[in-house]
């Protein structure tokens, strides 16, 4: 390949496309109780330690959980963990 026939503004060096794939956030559904996580995906509804309803997401502007450690809606500042 001649060096002066690459494209100069080519983000990839001339190796191919730079488009990437994001990966889709886990979400989670959280036990107001004892914090336990588990993924949406799990299909779980209630807490297995505790046998509290799981929130699938902030009860104040039902934003998503996105992380198992979660204390506080990100969105909000909604408190997640309260005592039912």
């Amino acid at each position: 390949m001649n060096p002066s026939s690459e494209t100069p503004n080519d983000p990839t060096g001339g190796l191919g496309s730079a488009t990437t794939t994001v990966p889709a956030a886990v979400r989670y559904r959280l036990c107001p109780r004892c914090a336990r996580a588990v993924p949406m995906t799990s299909g779980e509804r209630y807490c297995a330690n505790d046998g509290t309803r799981l929130l699938d997401g902030c009860p104040q502007c039902h934003a998503p959980i996105t992380s198992p450690y979660a204390r506080y809606c990100v969105r909000c500042g909604t408190d997640l963990k309260r005592p039912s």
